[in-house]
């Protein structure tokens, strides 16, 4: 039988180094996509139904980035005037808590409160907001002593038709362990009507939105004093604004000017000049950046049947056909770790961010997480464990072939499958988005 190492020359040096380089190019582009996992862009939304007039656009993927510079958050009219809101005015209300207990304005008074804006199957923004409010609340209760405090925190529901006293008591025990912070529910129109009148804060629902990016809201907090009067609202997104309003809770300092609601009939710099968002870096992304995810999986799913086919053919002592399955899955897994980075470097370069953000909460969230980082930490050593496998086994050295390929295989046809379950439960399963954003 001729050698192998004639039928196909070993693997140079040089090779061995240009895998090395693609790996750690893995590992990178996977640890940003593990990362933004965690510190999620905002998901671009578009809304179906007319949006209110006043509401400012932020540009998909800058949600949780502060503004910069920083500017005075007030509402623009119809015809691109600032909108003065009057400061005065909270309408009366009746809605329900999340114990089932009637909650009135008349219940409020007499102490300043902050109102928020959430609905409980929301999967970015409103449980980051929420989590910002949970850490402000420890940090003035931590500091209570020097610094006293009496605001409480009220949290009002966007999604009245799902979000029953029942499931936002779950919600609220997630963040609040007493009943201190307020979850406030009511039917669907005592909730529009005194979010959109009480407040003058837009809301709508989004047609066909992926599951958790039902509804579109503002993500202001609205501080209003102990007569139920606005003072100022902060960005419910931002960091620093939490600090400005944890100051004035406190006593520490006077309502910031950018803060304010402005005095009714008084003119503000740049009335007139309408608001408008800056564009996307990088413009809309490609035809053939959209297919990439697909290629991905695809790929992933051939090395899956050639590492199987690969396996079956060693196991009927068929020598050649093992190597040349095996070769060939090599080089598709390398083709798949080609276009794996030029999806993410691509995805960088026109949306500004490096990876898709998984849709699920809770248990789908943590098994998603759990599939993820060891794909990702795996498919970093992937070619150079199958590299060197494959060495062995044209310079026949059978015994070291056998024994690193005992822990290349599995490795190797881990990272196979769990590739396709990836791209499965970010795309196509229940919790899956077809968009890339």
């Amino acid at each position: 039988m001729p050698r192998v190492k004639r039928f196909c020359p070993p693997l140079s040096g040089s090779l061995l180094v240009w895998l090395v380089v693609l790996s750690l190019g893995l590992g990178t582009a996977g640890l940003r996509e593990a990362a933004a996992q965690e510190n999620p862009p905002t998901a671009a939304a578009e809304p179906e139904e007319p949006k209110p007039a006043g509401e400012r656009i932020a540009p998909p993927g800058t949600g949780d980035a502060p503004p910069a510079p920083r500017v005075p958050t007030i509402p623009i009219d119809e015809s691109g005037n600032r909108r003065v809101w009057d400061p005065d005015h909270v309408d009366d209300f009746s809605l329900v808590d999340q114990n089932g207990k009637t909650v009135t304005r008349q219940d409020l008074l007499g102490r300043p409160w902050v109102v928020s804006f959430i609905f409980t199957r929301c999967v970015e923004q409103c449980p980051a907001m929420c989590a910002r409010i949970r850490g402000l609340i420890k940090d003035l209760d931590v500091e209570k002593t020097k610094y006293p405090y009496d605001a409480r925190f009220v949290t009002i529901t966007v999604d009245a038709e799902h979000d029953t006293p029942q499931n936002m008591k779950g919600f609220a025990q997630i963040y609040s362990p007493d009943d201190e912070w307020l979850f406030l529910t009511g039917t669907k129109d005592q909730i529009s009507q005194f979010i959109r009148e009480g407040f003058k804060v837009p809301f709508w629902r989004q047609k066909d939105a992926p599951p958790g990016m039902e509804f579109a809201h503002d993500m202001h907090l609205i501080h209003v004093d102990k007569d139920g009067k606005v003072q100022g609202w902060y960005d419910g997104r931002v960091d620093e604004e939490f600090k400005d309003l944890k100051l004035v809770l406190q006593g520490r300092r006077e309502t910031p000017e950018e803060n304010k609601p402005a005095v009714k009939g008084t003119a503000l710099p740049g009335a007139g000049t309408p608001t408008t968002a800056p564009p996307l870096a990088g413009g809309a992304v490609p035809a053939w950046v959209e297919r990439l995810p697909t290629t991905n999986a695809g790929l992933n799913g051939l090395s899956t049947l050639l590492l199987l086919g690969g396996l079956i053919a060693i196991k009927g002592r068929k020598v050649h056909l093992h190597k040349r399955l095996m070769v060939t899955a090599f080089l598709v897994s390398i083709a798949f770790l080609a276009t794996y980075l030029t999806y993410h470097f691509a995805l960088q370069h026109y949306t500004g961010s490096s990876s898709k953000r998984f849709a699920g909460t809770g248990t789908p969230l943590i098994v998603y997480r759990t599939i993820l980082f060891s794909h990702i930490i795996l498919a970093a050593v992937v070619p150079i464990l199958a590299s060197i496998t494959l060495y062995r086994g044209f310079r026949e050295q059978w015994t070291a072939h056998r024994r690193i390929a005992r822990i290349t295989f599995p490795i190797w046809l881990y990272v196979s499958v769990t590739g396709v379950i990836i791209y499965w439960m970010l795309y196509l399963g229940p919790w899956g988005d077809p968009r890339l954003g």
